[in-house]
């Protein structure tokens, strides 16, 4: 129990004390940016003798990110923290897109050499209710309403979600505790900042308890209709082992690591189209993508039949499949055209015709490059039980779904 608890908030320290059965007697990562949100919540963590590590990313886009790199040192050495800091390269196109991915696959690494428990972030009210304003003027559902952390390996904690940010500066000011301020954040030719100035911080200011509590119930009915959506996944083991071998110059290392930790494919027994959507939300946001309202448009209007970003959404009678394109992200070309058997084998198992190119990428990752002819590969004595393992997975996978 903090020794000062009578100079904190009651919200904030209710708040923090609700996520404390999470995060005590484990080894943590705070995700740190030096603003009073992930300042705050250092101080927080060392108040209530939470173990954590901290975590920054360098993007170079303002000066003052030295400082910022800087500052999170001195406090991790001041307390004897660990301070892991990543540099970004240039991204030429959708910042936030690519700087979160960066972020979160440089998160990923840590926690798994490391081993780490939780990943925790300082998102607080304020950030909530602009994405939720941001993602609502678009079309959105409710998974994409609510952020994204489908896919992750680990708990992702935010003591500070219903904590409005003014609580936040009055935390930091009253201790005098430095944090920094980004100054674009100021800029409202950028649409989470119109949204901040403009609806945002006066709706927290004047009902701020109200919308903590309904986002709370949103997240609730999230999570419930979410586990109602339960995939069952063919793991794409061969040619996660191929590409995780090989580089590609058109992908940097850490997004090989993601796509490759997902060749897989989902699939979603039918359901009321709305559920199949919330299916096609969830993941897609696990590769970090989040659907607009007119690519949640096509895909009711292809009947789930469609290619979205890099994720191909097909369906057979039982069931819709969602996959990622691999042979078009990485120009995967197989070595020798499909078998004849094999063409029947997905014939007689549903496969979808989007997905068999897939598949016999699959079969074929552990290919000998003597083998030129594709029903010579799968009659040949040493390939025989490997294909029958294999068709007895399809079968398994596409019939049963």
């Amino acid at each position: 129990m903090p020794h000062f608890l009578p100079l904190v908030d009651s919200l904030l320290h209710s708040q923090i004390a609700e996520k404390l059965p999470f995060l005590q007697n484990s080894k943590n990562l705070l995700g740190f940016s030096g603003g009073v949100d992930s300042v705050a919540l250092f101080f927080l963590l060392l108040e209530f003798k939470i173990d954590f590590d901290i975590a920054i990313v360098h993007y170079h886009t303002r000066k003052e990110a030295d400082d910022e790199v800087t500052y999170a040192k001195e406090l991790a050495q001041l307390h004897n923290k660990q301070c892991f800091v990543a540099h970004a390269p240039q991204f030429k196109s959708n910042f936030e897109h690519n700087a979160r991915h960066f972020r979160f696959e440089f998160f990923d690494e840590i926690i798994s050499i490391y081993g780490y428990h939780s990943l925790i972030l300082a998102h607080q009210l304020n950030d909530r209710l602009e994405w939720f304003m941001m993602q609502l003027t678009q079309g959105a559902g409710i998974s994409n309403l609510l952020g994204f952390d489908e896919g992750c390996k680990y708990p992702i904690i935010r003591p500070l979600e219903s904590i409005p940010k003014d609580k936040l500066y009055q935390f930091c000011n009253e201790r005098n505790l430095r944090y920094f301020e980004d100054m674009s954040n100021a800029d409202t030719t950028f649409r989470r900042n119109y949204f901040r100035y403009n609806f945002c911080n006066e709706l927290i200011s004047s009902f701020g308890e109200g919308i903590a509590k309904s986002m709370q119930y949103l997240s609730q009915d999230k999570q419930y209709l979410h586990s109602l959506l339960t995939p069952r996944i063919l793991y794409l083991q061969s040619l996660r082992q191929k590409l995780s071998n090989s580089v590609f110059s058109q992908d940097s290392h850490t997004d090989k690591i993601h796509h490759t930790q997902q060749c897989a494919i989902f699939s979603f027994q039918k359901n009321k189209p709305y559920m199949l959507l919330l299916a096609c939300d969830k993941v897609s946001k696990m590769y970090g993508y989040v659907l607009s309202a007119k690519q949640r448009e096509e895909i009711q209007k292809t009947d789930f039949n469609c290619k979205i970003h890099q994720l191909l959404i097909t369906k057979n009678d039982k069931a819709i499949f969602i996959a990622l394109d691999l042979l078009s992200m990485y120009k995967i070309v197989t070595p020798i055209p499909m078998a004849k058997s094999f063409k029947s084998l997905c014939s007689s198992s549903a496969v979808p015709q989007k997905l068999r190119l897939l598949l016999w990428a699959e079969f074929n990752a552990d290919t000998k490059p003597h083998y030129q002819d594709s029903n010579l590969l799968i009659h040949n004595q040493m390939s025989q039980q490997d294909y029958a393992n294999f068709q007895h997975k399809i079968e398994n996978f596409f019939i049963l779904s």
